[in-house]
């Protein structure tokens, strides 16, 4: 069995993190097979994926309102409404041909997309080539679909709540049987345990606080205030960013932490906490959500990440903290066990309306494939091929 995971960038994100869970779990359940990761945009283009890599995190900081008209604009239209995508076609032809070199150097079983954009080439590609030699799937990150997915010509996707396999059904005419209600997929660390739902300590507090890969602070001027609350403890994740981490590593109350790539030790940490102040990034959130840990939402970057707290918000999953002056408010809430307790029954159907794990949809595509094995007479002798094959 060969399968290729398409993420988009090198450098760590939700997409590359959702790439690594899918690899293990294959990994775990199909020990001889061969899995390939690989970062589309730095496969396609190194010097490209670093300048847009760039200018990205650049536009989101400098500039969040500019970008956010822009996602809203162009990222969650339908692709043949967006005179933006239509624009590039032109330049989408260098990518698909990425694409097919990849199908046709590495003759995957499957391919899955942890990214939109690769997603979107597989469909141009479709459409213009025909059907590819190999099965496709997309596993989304996000807590909805963005205009660039591609959906019709996809063969399976991994949802992450019901109305996105609502949508992909009644509006993007996906067969029931092609959708598949797992959740963003997450490591199994997170799913093995659940995380006591009682206070810790009638005395202090435990926080987390996670701001992304690049240690963006979720909490506006939060540092120089942690000090103003000596009976609560800040554990911050900093990601790759060693300033903020040296800025840290001497407050009296804070722990800080480099980014963190062991699941194991990341799932230790969740468990030492009392709630969590984090960005709504969809594979936190999902980790977070399996734990059934107490969210806190004071900021969010633009585009992705505020169309996923606005379904949180209406689902009553996290807390959404408007006021990041006022931290009592959080604080109340964390002793509030009524509160707590709401969101985390919240969680709980949430996670029980998620239906068999990545192993079973594999097995079930097996199985559907070696129904339809098609036999081929060449020279007299038939040529099989089998999907999956073990």
């Amino acid at each position: 069995m060969k399968i290729v995971i398409l993420s988009m960038f090198s450098v760590p994100t939700g997409h590359t993190k959702v790439a690594e869970v899918l690899q293990d779990s294959i990994r775990h359940d199909y020990p001889d097979a061969e899995i390939k990761i690989i970062d589309f945009l730095s496969f396609s283009n190194p010097l490209l994926e670093k300048m847009i890599s760039g200018v990205y995190f650049k536009w989101i900081r400098t500039s969040p309102e500019s970008y956010k008209g822009f996602y809203q604009k162009v990222m969650m239209k339908e692709k043949e409404q967006s005179f933006f995508l239509r624009s590039i076609s032109r330049f989408a032809t260098y990518f698909e041909k990425k694409v097919l070199k990849v199908v046709e150097e590495e003759k995957p079983s499957l391919v899955i997309c942890t990214h939109s954009f690769p997603s979107r080439m597989i469909g141009r590609l479709k459409s213009r080539e025909g059907d590819i030699p190999c099965k496709t799937m997309n596993a989304y990150t996000d807590f909805f679909v963005n205009g660039v997915w591609e959906t019709g010509k996809i063969d399976y996707h991994l949802v992450p709540t019901a109305e996105v396999k609502e949508t992909l059904i009644m509006h993007h005419n996906v067969s029931a049987d092609r959708v598949y209600q797992t959740g963003i997929p997450v490591s199994d660390v997170f799913k093995s345990k659940d995380s006591s739902q009682s206070p810790r300590s009638k005395k202090g507090k435990h926080i987390l606080v996670a701001g992304g890969n690049s240690g963006l602070c979720v909490w506006k001027n939060g540092i120089k205030d942690f000090s103003r609350y000596p009976d609560v403890h800040f554990s911050v994740l900093c990601g790759h960013n060693h300033r903020l981490y040296r800025s840290l590593i001497n407050q009296p109350n804070i722990t800080p932490y480099m980014y963190i790539q062991d699941p194991e030790e990341l799932n230790a940490l969740y468990d030492a906490v009392d709630g969590i102040i984090t960005k709504p990034g969809g594979v936190t959130i999902s980790e977070v959500l399996h734990k059934k840990i107490p969210v806190f939402i004071l900021d969010y970057l633009p585009g992705q990440e505020e169309f996923n707290l606005h379904y949180l918000v209406e689902h009553d999953l996290v807390f959404y903290i408007r006021d990041t002056e006022d931290f009592s408010s959080l604080k109340e809430i964390l002793y509030n066990y009524k509160e707590i307790q709401q969101r985390v029954e919240n969680m709980e159907d949430y996670l029980s309306s998620l239906t068999g794990g990545f192993s079973d949809i594999l097995r079930k595509i097996q199985e559907e494939t070696r129904q339809t094995i098609k036999v081929k007479s060449v020279k007299g002798k038939a040529d099989i091929g089998v999907f999956l094959s073990s």
